[in-house]
């Protein structure tokens, strides 16, 4: 089996998906679309991992969010670890640092948090699942101490200049919904809309950027404000194309290949 469509980033065990989960999966097989249903928590970790060993065309990732205020000897946990090994993860997270609002306090446990996800990626040779907000260079100053780590940023909101960091660190990065959003008028944040983007999806190499929904959060348009679902990953593949000036295809053949690649460490076919 091979994906069409590679959204790299969902929440698939979330309760928003208790009533109409198989229906919505139903429609990613009948659409090709592969998703790594992405933990949080130790529960949600288990929770993934369980989809994934359901569906086929559903992979995990398992890890600790970097709010979630819980101590790094929970990621030893004999029962995460032993989920980080499932054949059917791919990756470990989601992980990283959040700097935003009520967070700023709480760098020091996410940092040591978060290296401990690094350390863990790197004992089992697998790529991370990196959360970052507002962190961005607490992120790349972390990462620089580790060679050989490598993974994807997801729903990138940083920089230009920031995101050729990470690709020098050997590091892809991921877009949402936002991309599709019209921007705020007066806002310098990159989340804000799609022309905050511009500079970033025109200039990236096609083989470091991925596609993602983070649903259900995050919808894209013209579904915003409601439950998003893997299936609206095309209307990010859609806009990043017509960004990049490119073929609908080419987008989305050279972002399955790139997960295909970072995830599966096998190329497109």
């Amino acid at each position: 089996m091979q994906p069409k469509i590679f959204d790299i980033h969902s929440h698939l065990n979330f309760r928003d998906f208790d009533n109409d989960r198989e229906e919505i999966i139903k429609r990613m097989q009948e659409n090709g679309i592969w998703t790594i249903c992405v933990g949080a928590d130790r529960k949600t970790s288990k929770e993934c991992v369980e989809l994934a060993e359901k569906y086929e065309n559903i992979y995990s990732s398992v890890g600790i969010h970097p709010t979630e205020h819980l101590g790094v000897e929970l990621l030893s946990d004999l029962n995460l670890r032993k989920l980080a090994g499932h054949p059917k993860v791919v990756a470990i997270g989601e992980c990283g640092i959040d700097l935003y609002k009520q967070n700023k306090n709480d760098f020091e446990r996410q940092k040591k948090l978060f290296i401990k996800h690094i350390e863990l990626a790197l004992e089992l040779n697998k790529p991370l699942m990196i959360h970052c907000r507002e962190a961005h260079e607490e992120v790349i100053k972390i990462l620089q101490e580790y060679k050989g780590a490598h993974g994807n940023i997801h729903f990138f909101s940083g920089t230009w200049e920031q995101a050729q960091r990470y690709f020098e660190l050997g590091f892809t990065v991921s877009f949402a919904g936002p991309v599709t959003f019209p921007p705020r008028v007066g806002s310098p944040r990159v989340e804000a809309g799609s022309d905050q983007y511009d500079e970033i999806i025109k200039n990236a190499p096609l083989n470091k950027i991925m596609i993602e929904t983070d649903a259900p959060f995050a919808a894209p348009a013209p579904y915003r404000g409601k439950r998003n679902e893997p299936i609206y990953v095309m209307e990010i593949a859609k806009k990043i194309a017509k960004m990049k000036n490119m073929p609908l295809e080419e987008i989305l053949v050279a972002t399955t290949a790139n997960a295909l690649r970072l995830f599966f460490g096998r190329d497109y076919f």
